[in-house]
């Protein structure tokens, strides 16, 4: 399972997941699957969640940046 801070700052502005699908047009399903099952999602859903959340990817999937230095095996 991929560790994410996704629920951490959807919590911090106060977004329900509800709230965090619509924003971003992705089901709460998603969210959930995202949340708490470490679903890595697509390039996409990955960016409009940034976005929405206003942070950059690397901060919502911590090892997103190891992955793009080819540091992960």
């Amino acid at each position: 399972m991929k560790r994410n801070n996704l629920k951490k700052f959807r919590k911090m502005l106060g977004f329900s997941q509800v709230e965090l699908a619509q924003r971003t047009h992705c089901s709460r399903v998603t969210i959930i699957f995202i949340e708490r099952l470490g679903h890595y999602p697509t390039v996409g859903v990955r960016s409009r969640l940034a976005t929405a959340l206003g942070v950059h990817e690397s901060v919502i999937w911590p090892t997103l940046e190891v992955v793009a230095n080819g540091r992960e095996g």
